[in-house]
């Protein structure tokens, strides 16, 4: 640092110098020697003056400042070199405000070279960096730093570096399909004979089942892709997902950013479950497809995993795993802001500072100039447009309705002694009893919800009218109306809910209805 002290004291005496020449100039004739006649010569150095390989500038007191003896550099590797050597500067105090500090290279760089300040308090502290600002004679970089210790400089081979990144990016492996098999479907027979219908068309995005899977009516999907899928089921509660992956990507974090309006995003291997109670003459219709939100996080996982290996490559201390760095990303909101737009505002909002830069305060530096080449934009606005290629390979559709109630195998008049049961086709039961003096107890009553087949079938009767004709034949209480029960044909013979008898078709023998 001595020979830096002897350039601000020769800055000082010229200044000295210069200012009592002014002085003369101000009192001489007009044919006096031109000024610089006058002034006097500056003394002579005891050496040649030597360039510094650290210059503070700017400062009002250089002597504060001291620079020590220097040590190797570090040798990051992934296209970064060293072009100076380490000097550690110390100053009396605390810097007081940012100071511009510039150093020497070792050789020149080729123009255009981007290059990196590292920087450490202490021999035993990790790097951090700065930016730093080649001179136009490519032997100088300068930069800003508001506090001392050791600084050293690096510069990038770009060419090496955004290859390494097209290979990077070209290699980032697909989410796996998942392995695990959906659980067996139970339930679906019983579910047709109750009127329900279930079919899929146009595509096999995910595995279904429609059946009583223990809680009533329930359509469970099952994503088999190796990509999450936008799962619609208008009028039906979005559920949370269930089932595990095997795949390293943070698949929650991905639903959370994409979030769950406009239905539920599915990721492989995960099942969601619907309630399908259904109104007869009702239909419900179940979507799977992908969506340009979706399409974007595909790209950023490529994205953050390629970033992620250049950071790795350079040698930064704590560089997040890929699946990190992309679970992290998907929580800023500057980045879940950008998820469905198009390339440029994804690398804006994921790789800018106010996410990348915050959670990786390195990358701001080292990935500058990659983020600055165009190889990024291009590469993924390559992949968001073949992933929207393919998203009408995607789609299918579930479609579960339930039949308006039929009444075949049960229309018809039944008989019994004394007593007549007539089903209308609209599902109308009148049931009457009569005495040898008179009616007894005439019912009305709705059928709903037939099940069954030929063999047997049941519906369930509401009773909605009751005219009673002689009490006195009546056993037991009168049934009310709005009563309900379980009406059954089985092999002729009708059993009615209400009234504790039986009545039977023609070809059925008597005795089956009693006398």
């Amino acid at each position: 640092m001595g020979a830096h002290r002897r350039r601000a004291t020769t800055w000082r005496v010229l200044a000295g110098a210069t200012a009592a020449a002014l002085l003369l100039s101000g009192c001489g004739a007009k044919e006096a020697e031109p000024q610089a006649a006058q002034l006097p010569a500056a003394p002579p150095s005891s050496s040649p003056t030597e360039e510094q390989p650290v210059e503070v500038v700017g400062v009002a007191d250089p002597d504060a400042f001291s620079v020590g003896e220097p040590s190797s550099p570090p040798e990051p590797g992934g296209g970064l070199y060293p072009v100076s050597e380490v000097y550690p500067v110390a100053h009396e105090g605390a810097l007081e405000a940012p100071t511009l500090v510039r150093m020497a290279l070792d050789n020149a760089v080729p123009s255009g070279t981007p290059v990196v300040v590292v920087t450490r308090a202490t021999a035993d502290a990790p790097w951090s960096y700065l930016d730093g600002d080649l001179d136009a004679g490519r032997r100088h970089v300068e930069f800003i730093t508001s506090a001392v210790g050791e600084f050293g400089v690096l510069a990038m081979d770009r060419a090496s570096v955004l290859a390494a990144v097209r290979d990077d990016l070209a290699g980032v492996a697909p989410p796996t399909a998942p392995t695990t098999a959906a659980a067996p479907c139970v339930g679906a027979t019983a579910a047709r004979k109750d009127g329900y219908t279930a079919e899929s068309w146009k595509r096999e995005t995910v595995s279904w089942c429609f059946g009583d899977l223990g809680e009533g009516r329930t359509l469970r999907l099952t994503n088999d892709r190796a990509v999450p899928v936008r799962v619609r089921v208008p009028g039906a509660t979005a559920p949370e997902t269930s089932g595990a992956t095997t795949d390293d990507v943070p698949w929650d974090a991905w639903a959370a950013a994409v979030g769950t309006r406009g239905g539920t995003w599915l990721a492989p291997g995960r099942t969601a479950t619907y309630d399908v109670e259904l109104e007869p003459g009702a239909t419900l219709l179940a979507t799977a497809t992908d969506d340009a939100a979706g399409r974007s996080v595909q790209a950023l996982r490529s994205l953050s995993t390629t970033l992620a290996a250049r950071l790795r490559a350079f040698g930064v201390e704590g560089a997040p795993a890929p699946r990190k760095l992309f679970a992290d990303l998907l929580g800023e909101r500057s980045c879940t802001r950008a998820l469905g737009k198009d390339a440029a505002a994804l690398l804006e909002g994921c790789a800018g500072e106010d996410a990348l830069g915050a959670l990786v305060p390195a990358a701001s530096v080292l990935l500058a100039p990659v983020l600055d080449a165009p190889v990024l934009g291009r590469t993924l606005t390559e992949q968001l447009d073949r992933l929207a290629d393919e998203a009408a390979d995607v789609e299918q559709r579930i479609q579960v309705s339930r039949d308006e109630p039929t009444f075949e195998g049960l229309v018809g008049s039944y008989r019994g002694a004394n007593r007549t049961l007539v089903v209308s086709e609209s599902g109308v039961v009148t049931e009457k009893l009569a005495s040898a003096t008179g009616p007894v107890i005439d019912l009305t009553y709705r059928l709903s919800e037939v099940t069954g087949d030929a063999a047997r079938r049941s519906a369930t009767a509401t009773l909605t009218a009751v005219r009673v004709g002689d009490p006195e034949m009546i056993s037991g209480a009168v049934p009310q109306v709005g009563a309900t029960g379980r009406f059954a044909l089985e092999r002729g013979v009708v059993t009615p809910p209400f009234l504790g008898t039986t009545y039977c078709t023609p070809s059925v023998a008597k005795k089956s209805c009693g006398s």
